[in-house]
């Protein structure tokens, strides 16, 4: 049988469709193309998220270059890295920011007006988070490409560890992208100012835990973590509003439904289709034992899916209560969900207002399909629109 990760749809809801569809049969199954046992009902997805204890993130640290990540820790260590990032990424502190973020995201779509369409993964998506960043970091301008190449080379590093070329560039991305965060922090250490950069600082001087590679972390892990997976959730918002014109009208009329979109195409467009875990002790989960040492794939796509938890789930309803599992559960709960929401709000409202006759380009239909873009998320490579 093909994985349903293999195969690509002209809807984001597919894979989840198809993938419940397998969960209804079996709670999980041995994936070939996953290379892990795949785990599909709601239950059991949810409870695997929320013990760390036996299903751990530590196989991150398999990396070099993550194992001082917050990502990649539990217990005590984990609790005091996330201590320090919720001063900094906390809801309170995130919308500080905001102020900051509707600017950047009004000139990124300024710069299309007057034209009769664009394609928005590239143009759009893929630079207005590094530009965010750039500026909430206090870091020159002049970075933005360079540290875009910086990203996804450490980041296809991530998802092909084994590969040897791919390594090799990763290696030497993380190497320029961390000695250029460690410079940035020396010389902000003297006099910490009001940026991002500067909050990062004093958390950590407030935690007891200062030093430059300390903070060189954090800051290397916002930008692994916060630019690919912002760029998805863009996509994800996006499109499935493009494809469903009703939703589109009521979020147009009543940008209240902001946030209420962005939750229900988390579910229905599953942008983070799964999350690996290691199994640290023998244990069962959906009927099945597993071993110590084991990976398990804990599919989000199929879960958000499972028709015991959402009625009717093919259907894009905004009126949806937002449970969705796309930022995780418990402890490993996503830190930077507070900030990419204010991200993805502020470019909702610059799009609308400047081209509230916003559709997809008819000549050129998007593709879904699991490893958009070379990540490990679920997403289409390109949405060329008609403005």
């Amino acid at each position: 049988m093909t994985s349903a990760f293999a195969v690509g749809s002209a809807s984001p809801s597919a894979i989840g469709l198809s993938l419940a569809e397998m969960g209804r049969a079996r709670a999980a199954v041995f994936d070939e193309h996953m290379g892990a046992l795949v785990v599909l009902r709601h239950r059991d997805v949810s409870a695997g998220l929320r013990d760390h204890g036996t299903f751990s993130t530590r196989f991150y640290g398999a990396a070099p270059m993550v194992q001082s990540m917050m990502i990649a820790q539990d217990g005590a260590e984990h609790t005091r890295q996330r201590r320090i990032h919720n001063r900094f990424f906390s809801p309170g502190a995130s919308a500080r920011y905001a102020a900051r973020i509707k600017p950047i995201a009004e000139r990124t779509f300024d710069s299309f007006v007057g034209r009769p369409g664009v394609e928005l993964v590239e143009a759009a998506f893929a630079r207005y988070p590094m530009a965010v960043f750039l500026d909430l970091l206090g870091i020159p301008d002049e970075l933005g490409d360079r540290g875009l190449g910086w990203v996804r080379a450490i980041v296809s590093w991530l998802g092909s560890p084994m590969d040897a070329a791919v390594a090799a560039a990763g290696q030497a991305a993380f190497s320029e992208l961390s000695g250029y965060a460690g410079t940035l922090i020396e010389a902000e250490r003297a006099d910490p100012g009001d940026s991002l950069l500067g909050e990062i600082i004093r958390a950590h001087l407030s935690e007891g835990g200062f030093s430059v590679e300390a903070c060189t972390v954090a800051v290397v892990s916002l930008l692994l973590g916060g630019l690919e997976t912002t760029i998805q959730m863009l996509s994800a918002t996006v499109s499935s509003l493009l494809l469903n014109p009703s939703a589109l009208h009521r979020v147009r009329a009543d940008r209240s439904l902001k946030d209420a979109a962005l939750d229900e195409s988390f579910r229905w467009a599953n942008p983070s289709a799964g999350l690996y875990r290691l199994v640290t002790q023998d244990t069962e989960i959906a009927g099945h034992r597993i071993d110590a040492g084991a990976m398990v794939y804990l599919c989000i796509a199929a879960a958000h899916y499972d028709r015991d938890v959402y009625p009717e789930p093919e259907v894009f309803d905004l009126d949806r209560p937002g449970t969705h599992l796309g930022f995780g559960l418990g402890p490993h709960y996503c830190v930077g969900a507070p900030l990419a929401r204010i991200e993805v709000a502020a470019a909702l409202d610059a799009m609308l207002d400047r081209f509230p006759d916003i559709r997809l380009d008819p000549e050129q239909p998007p593709a879904f399909r699991y490893g958009a873009r070379g990540f490990v998320q679920h997403g289409t490579d390109t949405l060329p629109v008609l403005l």
